[in-house]
């Protein structure tokens, strides 16, 4: 997983962007780093991870601006999307659905991105 934290301000005279966090490749491996045996278990995982990763910056669900959704095929989108709704609340955030045949743990299914503004 790669965490970055963006300081976009600056004293130029240019219009100043606000700090960011962006997470690349947040999963729903067990703390074993197996693959869950239920898709369920795995979108739950990777979404209680994106809520640690915000809590340590100060963030919440609703902070986040873009969520990338990356999965082997479309049958998995419909099953994770009410626990992806329910998790981020009122939040509308740019969402991208990209299909990934592989990911690099065999039997894995799904990997979050995602980029968040407080």
């Amino acid at each position: 997983m790669l965490w970055v934290m963006h300081d976009h301000s600056s004293s130029s005279s240019r219009p100043v962007l606000q700090d960011s966090v962006t997470v690349y490749g947040v999963t729903g491996l067990d703390a074993d780093g197996q693959v869950p045996e239920s898709l369920i278990d795995e979108c739950q995982n990777a979404l209680a991870r994106i809520r640690e990763i915000l809590a340590t910056n100060g963030l919440v669900p609703e902070d986040i601006t873009h969520l990338a959704y990356m999965i082997p095929d479309s049958s998995i989108f419909v099953p994770c999307q009410r626990i992806i709704a329910e998790v981020l609340g009122p939040a509308c955030p740019a969402m991208t659905l990209r299909v990934k045949p592989h990911f690099d743990v065999p039997g894995q299914r799904l990997e979050f991105n995602f980029i968040a503004i407080p």
